[in-house]
Order: structure tokens, then sequence, then C-alpha cells
């Protein structure tokens, strides 16, 4: 199976509240890494069964695709996506590394995400602490084969957000890491954007 590009998951960040007593102020307390990944999966599934046909209306494509996207930190993709060439970039050029470069990562979670919940239940193994960050295990049973997850996941702002993904045992960042960075030594940076803002171009216009 092609992995290169399956990068999933997920979107909105839950919050539970904690009882307050008359006259004290309610406190928000952020839920576990699992149990925002479950209720995450209960919403979208919710949004999933809206659907009549294999073929989703613009819509509902359009609303699923957002909770897809909305719990990944694209800042934090971008930079590890660029590794020491980040340091290199302006401002400017950041600003639209990570404008192009999320643009493509959301048009290709779509269908990956959609085959997860369709073809099988991610069932979450094990969460870890690991420095700042926690690092969830999942499995995804498909129709063919097993599919393993590690979501890396940290809190920005209170709420977890997604900054890499291991699948079947291939890291994300590393890969892109690697490959842009050979792509940059052979033919400079400003080619490297020109090339990922035609990518963004055509799988959109493909979406249309």
């Amino acid at each position: 199976m092609n992995t290169h590009w399956f990068i999933t998951l997920i979107a909105l960040c839950c919050p539970a509240m904690t009882l307050a007593a008359p006259n004290e102020t309610a406190v928000v307390a952020p839920v576990d890494a699992i149990s925002f990944l479950k209720q995450h999966d209960a919403k979208v599934q919710a949004i999933l069964a809206e659907a009549t046909a294999d073929t989703l209306p613009p819509a509902l494509r359009e609303n699923i695709k957002g909770h897809i996207n909305a719990a990944f930190d694209f800042p934090e993709l971008s930079r590890l996506a660029l590794g020491t060439h980040w340091q290199e970039r302006t401002p400017e050029d950041r600003d639209h590394f990570i404008q192009t470069f999320s643009g493509i990562i959301e048009e290709q979670n779509f269908d990956s995400f959609v085959q997860y919940y369709r073809e099988g239940k991610i069932t979450y193994e094990s969460a870890e602490r690991d420095g700042d960050a926690t690092v969830v295990v999942a499995k995804v049973p498909l129709q063919r084969e097993e599919i393993e997850i590690v979501y890396k996941l940290h809190q920005v702002q209170k709420a977890w957000r997604v900054y890499d993904l291991v699948i079947d045992g291939v890291s994300t960042a590393e890969g892109n890491r690697r490959r842009y960075a050979r792509y940059i030594e052979k033919k400079g940076y400003e080619k490297l954007i020109a090339q990922l803002d035609k990518q963004l171009a055509r799988l959109r216009q493909t979406r249309n």
C-alpha cells in the first residue's frame, strides 16, 4: 500500500468541564489524548452517517475535511518538513510554505480518512508521555490489511494538536524532511515551493 502521503486524522478539541460550586468559576480541564481522539471519532462518524451514497455531496465533504484537519499543528508540521532549511527562510517564505504545505495535506487527508472510517474501526492501544508530547498508538483494520498509526500530539493553547504521524513505521515528518532536503540541495528552495504550489493547484482542480 502506498503510505507516502497517508496522513490522517482529526479534529476538534472537546474539553471536559469540571463542576464548580456556586459563585465559583468553572475550570476547563483538557481531556487526555486518547479521549480527545475518541470524541472526535464519534463526531465524524455521525457526520459520515448523513451520507446516503458513496459519493459525498460537496457541503458534507467540506464539513468532514474541516474536522479532519482542525487538529493538526500546521506551523509545526511545516517547520519539521523543512528541517534546517526552515531557519533560512524569511517570515514571508515561512507563511507561504505553511499555506501551501497545509493545503496539500488537507486535500490528501480526505480520502485516507474516509477509507479508515468506512472500512475499519480505529482502536487506540496505548498512550505514553514523551517529554512535552504524548504518543498514541492506534490500529486500523481495513479490508485487506491492518494499519498501525502512531500519533504524536502536543498541546497548543491547551488544545491537542497532531504534529507528526508514523504510518507502519514511516514518520511523515522525517519522510518529508528527507525528500525536501534532497530537492533543495539539487534545485533550490524556490523551485521546491513552485513545485508544491503546482501540486496544490492540481489537487484542488481535481476536487472541483
